[in-house]
């Protein structure tokens, strides 16, 4: 798929855009750039508050670059052979509360996307639990971090 159709999906779906004309950060942003490409025919969106504190600042906290990124996708096998039954159930009773049953079997069956930050937040949890080995997720794509 072509970019710009993938912004213009975003666009029409929902996605949060901008539309600071004054941002200096708007050329390397996301939302800005899907703005762009919102199709005439919508009527509606969902728009940052250009009246919020901070917004098209050098540090705007709803800035979300135009950067591709290593995603992970699927958690089917991110518990080995090798772990005692009774740390996978605590690390997965753990994963569940942090992220909701229905969010976590989202993430594990690879309906969602797994940031680069959410990834370490997981492995840090195995960590906590006593997992010293390797944790890696079903597979890594590059996208953008929406």
């Amino acid at each position: 798929m072509k970019k710009e159709q993938l912004f213009t999906e975003k666009a029409d779906n929902g996605y949060v855009v901008c539309f600071a004309e004054a941002c200096k950060l708007r050329e390397q942003c996301l939302r800005w750039i899907v703005g762009q490409h919102m199709p005439v025919t919508k009527q509606v969106c969902m728009a940052v508050n250009p009246h919020q504190d901070g917004v098209a600042t050098d540090h705007c906290q709803m800035m979300r670059k135009m950067q591709k990124v290593k995603m992970a996708r699927g958690m089917r096998h991110i518990f080995s052979d090798e772990m005692p039954r009774r740390i996978e159930k605590i690390i997965r009773a753990a994963l569940i509360a942090r992220y909701g049953r229905s969010y976590y079997f989202e993430y594990r069956k690879g309906a969602k996307l797994i940031q680069p930050s959410m990834q370490e937040d997981i492995r840090e949890v195995f960590r906590h639990y006593g997992w010293s080995e390797k944790v890696e997720f079903d597979e890594y794509i590059d996208d953008y971090e929406w």
